[in-house]
């Protein structure tokens, strides 16, 4: 289950975000984006290549977009794709 809230300009993202939970996600994210300039990932429990894929697509749509809470896992994957300049 992958769920969400706004804190001022943050998007904290929680729970798993893989590619069965981002798909709601995905049809709000216009709507969910307005006014956001970072995603908080630090209570996600898990994050598959699905979900890096999706993230990768929310900075490319939203340039000066901040992701931080980055998990140790999600960096192996970052680093696994060679997208430490695009993620980190």
């Amino acid at each position: 289950m992958l769920t969400w809230k706004k804190n001022n300009t943050t998007l904290i993202l929680k729970g798993i975000l893989n590619r069965d939970t981002l798909i709601f996600f995905w049809k709000q994210k216009n709507e969910l984006l307005k006014d956001i300039n970072t995603i908080n990932l630090s209570l996600l429990s898990h994050i598959d290549s699905a979900g890096l894929a999706m993230l990768i697509r929310l900075k490319e749509k939203k340039n000066k977009l901040l992701i931080n809470g980055i998990s140790e896992y999600l960096k192996i994957l970052i680093k696994m794709y060679k997208l430490e300049n695009f993620m980190i």
